[in-house]
C-alpha cells in the first residue's frame, strides 16, 4: 500500500464552531462525531477534505506545515445529529459483537498504536512553530546587513585591502615607521585633494562605454594607452559601472589617492587616482594598470606559450613549499606562490636562495601574509610545467608603475 493511501496517514480538521483543531486518520475521513473541544456535532466529510487529502500530514512532518493543510469540518443539523447518533449506536453494537472497537475522537484519537494525542497538543505545536517562525524572521532582519552606504560592502577579495595599503607604500613592508613629519605631510596631501573631482573621475572611468572613452580617464596615457589596446585585444571590454566611492578610508601619498570603489555589481576593488597639475588647473586620472593587475601575458598565454624571455607580472606573492621539475632542489631554490588578479590560475615562482632578490622577498614577507609586487619572470627552456617559472627580478613593491610623477613634491 502506498504512503498516500495508508490508513495511518493523518488529516487535520478545524471545528467550524470553536475553530479548535483536531486530526483524524485517513481511514476515518467521512465519518461524523463531536469536536473534542466544544463538543459541537461536526462531520469530517469527504467533500470537506478533498482539497487537503493530497496534502495529508504524516506524523513526522513539522507541525508548522499544518496551517496550509487544514480542512474545515461541517456543522451538523439537529436531524443529522439524530441520524448520526442512531447510526453510531448501531455501529457500536455491531462492532461490540465482533471486535469490540469503538470510535471516540476525544479519547481514542490515536487508537491502534496505543498513543493518546490530544488536539491541544497539535494546537500547541502549531503555535510554537508560529512563534519560532516569527523569531526566525526577526533574527534574519537583524542579521541581514543594511544596504551599502557610501563606503560600499566588504571587498569580495579578502586581500584587496592589503593591495590597497601596499599599492604605493613600500615603507610598511620594509618595517620603516612613519614619523610625525610624515603625519603632517599626510594632512597636507589630504587638504590639496578635491575629493568630488576625484570621485567624478572614477565614475567616468568605470562608466566608460568604449576603450577610447576609457583612455580619456587614465594616467600616463602615452605609455599605458598601447598596453590597454593590447589587453582588450585579448579580453572582452565591459563597462563595469560605478556605484560608490569609499571616502572614509582614503590614503594619500604625494599626488596619489587610493581607496575602495564599489562597482555596479556591488563588488569592491582598490583603485588608485593621480592628481595631475598643469597650467590649466588640476585633473584626476586613474591608474589602469593596477586596476586590472596588468601583466605582459594573460595567464592562459603564460601556460600555453611558456615564454623564455623576461616578461612582467603583477602578483600577490607568498612563501610556498613545492619543488619539482627544474626546481627540485630546495637547497638551491626557494619557492613562492604567485597569484594574479581575477585569475583562476596560480603560479609558482623560484629564486636562488640567499640571492639579492631572495633577500628582498624574505624582508618583504617577514610579517607574513601576501604582498603585491611587480616582478620579471621567465620559463626555463623546455620547461615541463605550465605553472613554474623563475623570478629574475622584482621591479617594484606595489602595482604602480612610473611613480615619479606623483612623488616629485615629496
Amino acid at each position: 500500500m502506498s504512503e498516500n493511501s495508508s490508513p495511518n496517514r493523518w488529516i487535520p480538521f478545524q471545528c467550524p464552531a470553536c475553530h479548535g483543531l483536531f486530526r483524524l486518520r485517513k481511514s476515518q475521513v467521512g465519518q461524523t462525531g463531536r469536536c473534542p473541544s466544544c463538543r459541537a456535532a461536526v462531520s469530517a466529510a469527504e467533500t470537506a477534505s478533498t482539497d487537503s487529502a493530497s496534502a495529508a500530514v504524516a506524523p513526522e512532518e513539522p507541525p508548522g506545515l499544518l496551517l496550509e493543510r487544514i480542512a474545515v469540518a461541517e456543522t451538523m443539523s439537529v436531524e443529522e445529529v439524530e441520524r448520526h447518533e442512531a447510526a453510531r449506536q448501531n455501529l457500536k453494537r455491531k462492532r461490540a459483537e465482533t471486535t469490540g472497537e469503538k470510535i471516540d475522537w476525544e479519547d481514542q484519537i490515536d487508537a491502534g498504536d496505543g498513543n493518546t494525542v490530544s488536539w491541544k497538543i497539535v494546537v500547541s505545536l502549531i503555535m510554537s512553530a508560529l512563534v519560532l517562525g516569527a523569531l526566525g524572521v526577526h533574527f534574519l532582519d537583524q542579521a541581514t546587513p543594511p544596504p551599502a552606504a557610501d563606503t560600499g560592502p566588504t571587498d569580495d577579495d579578502s586581500r584587496a585591502l592589503d593591495i590597497l595599503n601596499d599599492i604605493v607604500d613600500a615603507q610598511r613592508r620594509t618595517g620603516k615607521e612613519d614619523t610625525s613629519d610624515g603625519a603632517v605631510k599626510s594632512v597636507d596631501d589630504y587638504n590639496k585633494f578635491d575629493i568630488p573631482a576625484a570621485e567624478a573621475a572614477v565614475k567616468s572611468f568605470l562608466n566608460a562605454k568604449s576603450i577610447e572613452e576609457k583612455k580619456k580617464t587614465i594616467r600616463d596615457l602615452e605609455r599605458v594607452g598601447p598596453l590597454l589596446d593590447l589587453y582588450y585585444a585579448k579580453v572582452d571590454y565591459e563597462t563595469e559601472g560605478f556605484e560608490s566611492l569609499n571616502k572614509s578610508e582614503v590614503s594619500y601619498r604625494g599626488n596619489l589617492l587610493t581607496t575602495m570603489v564599489q562597482k555596479a555589481d556591488f563588488l569592491s576593488s582598490p583603485i588608485a587616482v593621480e592628481r595631475v597639475v598643469s597650467e590649466d588647473g588640476e585633473v584626476y586620472k586613474i591608474d589602469w594598470e593596477s586596476w586590472v593587475g596588468y601583466c605582459d601575458f594573460t595567464p592562459e598565454e603564460m601556460r600555453s606559450k611558456k615564454p623564455t624571455e623576461s616578461f612582467l607580472m603583477r602578483i600577490l606573492i607568498e612563501p610556498a613549499n613545492y619543488y619539482n621539475y627544474g626546481f627540485g632542489d630546495d637547497e638551491i631554490w626557494r619557492s613562492y606562490g604567485l597569484e594574479l588578479k581575477d585569475s583562476k590560475y596560480s603560479f609558482l615562482g623560484y629564486v636562488k636562495r640567499d640571492s639579492e632578490i631572495d633577500k628582498k622577498f624574505v624582508s618583504m614577507l617577514k610579517k607574513g601574509g601576501k604582498a603585491p609586487c611587480m616582478v620579471k619572470v621567465a620559463y626555463h627552456p623546455n620547461s615541463r610545467a605550465q605553472d613554474q617559472l623563475e623570478i629574475l627580478d622584482m621591479t617594484d613593491q606595489g602595482w604602480i608603475s612610473n611613480r615619479e610623477s606623483f612623488e616629485d613634491d615629496e
